[in-house]
């Protein structure tokens, strides 16, 4: 570490002339092109003007949508943007001492409209359009440079914006180009924006704004153009984890690239290659507690990561713009789950495999008529296996060994596409087309609990050999079959007045294993409104409902857990270890569809006031409410009888889990939002969010403690955090350096107290001690300050994309305060009232970052 240090002093030392000659150069301005639906545009034409109109330089946009004006004295200009099938857009800039990185979004254009646009348009503008809502979270290249990211993961990083009440059964969505992926397909320095909450009741999308995160990626280029990143974190400069008792050592290597250019003599061809590899050695803190006493040990939780992608760019003619790409994507883990009370023999290894083909195209058919296509294909593989094959032991809230009884393979081959029309008639901008977010066939092979898992109320229980239940399977673990789901859409965003839009939608959802399939209809409305002349003000408003998705594992879940292909048999209060006997005795549990079921939906509406405050900063005030229908839970519907629970409904049957969609969930919230560039020195965003969320299910696989009385669960959700402040910027006090700084405060979420026994027989192990409601026990909040000190390096005085290194080193969690993950809720753990785990303490990142 010594010798790094020493040798980056060096190398700034050599440079430091370059520094001076930064300063000496001219100004400049960058900035990207986009279409409606947020795909970059190449063949812009974009002219600059001085006030006077005159015009001093022009640019013609690459196939990434970019554009560049360097060496521009200070001053006011006025920019112009063109494009084949796109409205004219102007946009005025102050040029000053700082670089300046725009967005500019073109509308459709019409055959005989025009639509006034101010002097301010752009980001950080209040407008009356309706995807450009103030209250959205969106950071630009040029954002991302300068904030501290945690190991370069900018999904994770722009993740704490969303809202967890809003978040569908398969997890975030995630919106790459216009098309639901499981990942961005590119690595991080060809990432061009991301956003989130950006026109939350759109029609083209799934699920609400708060629940989805869109990425941009960028294109290829006429000249070449690359990005290299080395990162390195390293134990020795870290503070020590609060719940380590000696000092884990840990490091990180991360070699990033990407690049950027013409492919052969032809500018129509161009290429974008994108490599990342990982190398991460991390420990898992185990805090349990045995026969013997404490145990408090560390564990090497070691990752290997290589993810690779290319892309080939073709415009056939300036109408047809055409690109295909291919990634592949390899990763390892070791001693994966160990922590907190797990032991270091409950571990697994993974590896996974995932190769995805990425198309895109994109048609004119004339001023009035846009078409956009996307699909890719996808292969994914992911084994898991168990470090021992030994029976899991589970004494509850004390610690979990034996073996990890978890080997399982998951494999698919999926396709998902989207294509969308744009068209503008008059006063309307119509988009309508068809989304098929997944098309699977999917494979598992489930070898869990093959020797079984004994689970214990105490460490008392399991002194004396007594377990609470026995849970073992037998038979065909091997499913395949078809996952489909497919949407349908049509919108209509309507200019009725320069200060009045408004936007009609529709969305259609169906997906197979469901029998509600012709009443899924979700429409979806918004309006924009300024009262004033001057537009300062608009007052924003909408409303939608949102259908659920259940993803590929209940569906494999009902298909193994049938009766014949996969046998669970769950043993009550048996011996240890269980006796032969007693498991051939044993019924057979089953995992069923109520036939009732229907497709869980939200209901989502808002309004908002939103304030221009500064000529690039805006605030906003805006109130959230969100109705969760028909939402998805489980019971069982074979449980023993109340009050004595000595009699089965069916004494042949075991457990009999049974999905259902009768759960309910009520949400209000209040979100104020200032973003933008209130000076010339910073640049950000701060949310605060006061919310209240209370339900009766905690998702697909969540059982109420009373199955015969699920209604007695309503409670607040376990996702209720009631406060929430964000906030990411980037000061820039002098020209010799940027600062960059995020900082969490977090109210804690709720925790369950449980007994640790089945105290109703049912095989589920969330019993409470009598008149305690469920998530009774207030959570620990969370309080995380980071911080990015960067300079950038001019290595020459090219007009075109100059070469630049960046140096930047980041503190995460400086204030080095200890954040528990959640409390221990079983009474009878010892560790009961108590955290086991907690989020990483300080630690320091060196990023260094060469642009040309």
């Amino acid at each position: 570490m010594k010798s790094g240090f020493a040798l980056l002093v060096l190398f700034c030392c050599v440079l430091a002339p370059h520094a001076c000659l930064a300063q000496a150069v001219g100004n400049n301005v960058s900035g990207v092109v986009l279409d409606p639906s947020g795909a970059t545009i190449a063949g812009a034409q974009v002219e600059l003007k001085r006030a006077d109109s005159e015009a001093i330089a022009s640019a013609v946009t690459n196939n990434a949508g970019g554009f560049h004006f360097d060496g521009m004295s200070a001053g006011q200009y006025h920019i112009v943007v063109q494009a084949t099938g796109f409205k004219d857009s102007g946009q005025d800039v102050n040029i000053g001492s700082k670089p300046i990185s725009l967005k500019i979004v073109l509308a459709v254009a019409a055959e005989a409209e025009t639509i006034e646009v101010g002097p301010n348009a752009g980001s950080s503008q209040v407008s009356t359009e309706i995807a450009e809502n103030q209250n959205a979270n969106v950071l630009d290249r040029s954002a991302l440079d300068h904030m501290p990211v945690f190991d370069q993961d900018y999904i994770a990083t722009v993740s704490r914006f969303l809202d967890d009440n809003a978040i569908g059964t398969n997890g975030v969505t995630l919106v790459v180009n216009g098309l639901e992926s499981n990942g961005p397909g590119v690595t991080a320095s060809a990432i061009q924006e991301v956003k989130i909450n950006q026109n939350p009741y759109s029609a083209l999308f799934s699920r609400p704004g708060r629940a989805r995160m869109e990425i941009t990626t960028k294109g290829g280029t006429p000249q070449f153009h690359g990005t290299l990143t080395f990162m390195f974190r390293d134990s020795v400069v870290d503070a020590a984890n609060a719940f380590a008792g000696v000092k884990p050592p840990e490091q990180r290597r991360y070699f990033e690239g990407s690049l950027t250019g013409p492919l052969g003599k032809s500018k129509k061809t161009t290429f974008l290659l994108s490599l990342n590899q990982d190398y991460l050695d991390l420990q898992n803190i185990v805090v349990a507690q045995g026969l013997s006493g404490p145990i408090n040990e560390n564990v090497p939780n070691p990752t290997r990561h290589f993810f690779g992608s290319g892309r080939i760019f073709h415009d056939f003619t300036p109408h047809d713009q055409f690109w295909i790409g291919y990634s592949y994507e390899r990763k390892t883990v070791q001693n994966a789950g160990v922590g907190g009370t797990v032991m270091p023999e409950a571990g697994t290894d993974t590896k996974s495999q995932e190769h995805e083909v990425n198309v895109s195209y994109r048609h004119t058919f004339s001023g009035t008529t846009v078409n956009q296509l996307r699909f890719l294909l996808g292969h994914h593989d992911l084994p898991t296996t168990s470090i021992n094959p030994e029976p899991a032991i589970v004494v509850q809230g004390a610690f979990t060994g034996g073996g990890a009884q978890a080997n399982f393979r998951r494999t698919e081959y999926h396709l998902e596409g989207t294509d969308i029309v744009t068209r503008v008639v008059g006063k309307h901008e119509l988009n309508f087309g068809v989304d098929v977010p997944d098309l699977s066939r999917r494979a598992f092979d489930d070898f869990t609990n093959t020797q079984g898992t004994y689970t214990f109320a105490s460490l008392a229980a399991y002194q004396a050999g007594l377990p609470t239940t026995y849970l073992v399977q037998r038979g065909q673990g091997h499913v395949a079959f078809m996952e489909l789901n497919f949407a349908g859409f049509v919108e209509d965003k309507i200019r009725l007045r320069p200060d009045l839009a408004i936007s009609v939608g529709l969305r259609y959802y169906w997906q197979n294993y469901f029998n509600d399939r012709a009443t899924n209809f979700a429409p979806r409305l918004g309006f924009a409104y300024a009262p004033s002349k001057n537009r300062k003000i608009v007052l924003r408003g909408g409303a939608g409902i949102f259908y659920d998705r259940t993803g590929p594992w209940p569906i494999a879940d009902l298909l193994h857990f049938n009766g014949v292909n996969l046998l669970q048999y769950i043993v009550e209060n048996p011996s240890f270890p269980v006796a032969p006997a007693s498991l051939a005795a044993a019924p057979t549990s089953l995992m069923e569809l109520d036939p009732r079921t229907r497709i869980p939906y939200t209901l989502q509406y808002s309004a908002s006031i939103e304030r221009q405050m500064t000529a690039k900063s805006t605030a906003t005030i805006a109130y959230v409410g969100s109705r969760g229908m028909d939402m998805f839970r489980s019971i069982d519907a074979n449980a023993p009888l109340p009050p004595n629970f000595a009699t089965i409904p069916n004494p042949a049957l075991g457990q009999v889990s049974e999905m259902q969609s009768e759960g309910y969930q009520k949400s209000n919230a209040l979100e104020l939002t200032f973003q933008g560039a209130p000076s010339k020195y910073f640049t950000g965003q701060v949310q605060y969010r006061l919310s209240k969320t209370y339900n009766n299910t905690g998702g697909i696989w969540w059982y109420p403690q009373n199955s015969y009385d699920p209604s007695a669960d309503w409670a607040r959700a376990g996702n209720d955090r009631r406060h929430k402040f964000d906030m990411m910027g980037s000061l820039h006090p002098t020209r010799f350096f940027n600062l960059g700084m995020a900082l969490s405060l977090y109210s804690g979420l709720p925790v369950d107290v449980t007994t640790g026994s089945d105290n109703n027989l049912d095989g589920i192990l969330n019993d409470r001690p009598a008149g305690v409601p469920r998530n009774s026990m207030h959570g620990p909040g969370q309080i995380s300050l980071d911080f990015s000190l960067s300079h950038d390096f001019l290595l020459s005085k090219a007009r075109d994309h100059a070469k630049t290194l960046s140096a930047a080193l980041n503190a995460f969690n400086i204030l080095n305060h200890t954040n528990d993950m959640t409390y221990v809720g079983v009474i009878t753990s010892p560790f009961f009232g108590h955290a086991v785990t907690a989020l990483p303490p300080r630690r320091m990142q060196l990023d260094l970052v060469y642009k040309f």
